[in-house]
């Protein structure tokens, strides 16, 4: 266990973040010499504010999806929703806010608890759902390719561990903080030495290392590809 968790608690951290920077500054060069569409006078070039909201609605309320498809519009909302809450609960495993908790008269422990494993079984359903239709429709399956089986087998693969980890019973949470902030100051020390935790960090950091080579990093892209979009 002590080998495995240097392996991923010390070793792997840096290169993953090198790989991941690296790849990212990478796509974002790419997007950036994409050719923008040319001006025209009529109609004319959208008003700044006008272009800014419409990148925020193109990205967050797929209204191109709605339009062609409700039922994936639907699924694809949803599962979007939940990562992002799943993504910001995790700020809770590197530092906490219990000013902000007692303001507002919120258990946090309670809450991350409740919402937390309702997100982690929603998001896990919903990608269970993204995988079969690549199986089941004929139209998906024509247009899928190896890497987005692997995108999509990584994904679950972190979540069920990150559920796994959460229904284990007891997890060291100010033990995790405090290697995480050792991370945060570059100094790499050992990480907790739970299995499931382990399992969990290692399938995250191999999902970042992918990510800036797959087709999940659309996230970004959509940026840049919905401004040119919105200034036709």
């Amino acid at each position: 266990m002590e080998g495995f968790g240097y392996l991923v608690g010390v070793i792997l951290p840096p290169i993953t973040l090198v790989v991941f920077l690296g790849g990212l500054l990478y796509r974002i060069s790419v997007w950036w010499k994409l050719p923008s569409p040319k001006m025209t006078l009529f109609p004319a070039p959208a008003p700044g504010a006008e272009t800014f909201f419409g990148v925020l609605k193109a990205t967050f309320f797929f209204p191109g999806l709605f339009k062609s498809d409700r039922l994936l519009w639907f699924g694809s909302w949803i599962f979007h929703a939940t990562l992002a809450l799943i993504l910001l609960g995790h700020l809770r495993v590197g530092t906490d806010f219990p000013a902000v908790w007692q303001a507002l008269g919120i258990n946090a422990d309670v809450m991350s608890a409740v919402v937390g494993g309702s997100a982690g079984a929603v998001i896990f359903v919903a990608a269970l759902i993204l995988m079969a239709r690549r199986f089941m429709i004929p139209r998906v399956a024509e247009v899928s390719q190896t890497g987005d089986f692997v995108a999509l087998g990584l994904l679950l693969a972190v979540v069920l561990t990150g559920n796994a980890m959460r229904l284990q019973g007891h997890f060291d949470l100010h033990l995790t903080r405090e290697y995480f902030a050792g991370l945060v100051l570059l100094q790499f020390p050992m990480p907790p030495l739970n299995g499931w935790f382990l399992a969990h960090f290692f399938l995250s950091q191999f999902l970042f290392l992918y990510l800036p080579f797959s087709k999940l990093l659309h996230v970004g892209g959509v940026f840049f590809t919905q401004t040119a979009l919105q200034r036709r």
